[in-house]
């Protein structure tokens, strides 16, 4: 072959090959493009369906599970305003100034779930109720606290006062005595106590949990509130509209 013919097929061979190459990597970037592009759409809508499937409230789905009681729990401390010179004020009441200290910290843990829930309208509505449940918290409440006492604002005197003018008649001191300040026990003041004032008004009061007195002892187990709420059909979204809310502590006729 002529070195001139050999040079030519030489060349025309190189510059096939350099075709070929670029068509190769051509469909190789095609190649992997194209599943850069479509993987993240599919999965995008396979994750979206099955995470609004967990989500969705519906019987026995886990997103209802979760929601019906969530595992969460809030810590609260509650403290007591303990009065140090209840004789001085007894005693000279217009002159004396109120002397007081904090208690430490009553450390609760406290837990919010529905419950009473009804599925209505073809599980597209749900009625239910919310209460609260208090707990000593673990560790941090302090054991030897139940021991503690003081002389703490008589909260039911404080309310049977209001209902009276400036100077209570008789019939006050008869239904809450005479003496303003009591040496109590500080845990009682929260998880519950009797007397015989509460009994007097007993009767009275509103709401559940009425066998004692005790600010988180009438919280404790009762309901927040009802509420009715309908729940989104589109698979897209989730959407919850409130349909009815009423608060069980509300007076009744």
């Amino acid at each position: 072959m002529p070195s001139n013919d050999y040079h030519h097929h030489a060349s025309e061979e190189q510059r096939k090959r350099k075709i070929q190459r670029i068509i190769l990597e051509i469909i190789i970037s095609v190649l992997l493009i194209i599943p850069a592009i479509v993987v993240p759409i599919y999965l995008k809508e396979i994750i979206t369906k099955k995470i609004l499937a967990e989500v969705k409230l519906q019987p026995d789905s886990t997103g209802f599970k979760n929601w019906l009681d969530p595992p969460i729990t809030t810590t609260r401390s509650y403290y007591l305003f303990n009065i140090t010179n209840p004789i001085d004020i007894a005693t000279d009441p217009k002159s004396a100034t109120i002397k007081f200290t904090d208690t430490p910290p009553y450390v609760y843990n406290v837990k919010t779930r529905k419950t009473n829930v009804e599925w209505a309208n073809d599980n597209g509505e749900i009625n239910y109720a919310v209460e609260r449940l208090f707990t000593r918290h673990e560790t941090r409440f302090n054991s030897s606290s139940v021991n503690d006492t003081g002389c703490f604002v008589d909260l039911l005197r404080a309310s049977s006062r209001t209902q009276f003018q400036n100077k209570p008649t008789q019939a006050f001191y008869d239904t809450t005595g005479y003496n303003p300040f009591y040496h109590r026990n500080a845990v009682e003041q929260l998880e519950g106590f009797d007397s015989d004032l509460f009994q007097k008004i007993r009767e009275k009061m509103i709401g559940p949990n009425t066998d004692m007195s005790g600010l988180i002892y009438r919280q404790n187990g009762s309901r927040l509130y009802n509420v009715s709420i309908t729940t989104g059909k589109r698979t897209s979204y989730i959407s919850i509209q409130i349909v009815e809310y009423s608060n069980e502590k509300e007076k009744k006729d």
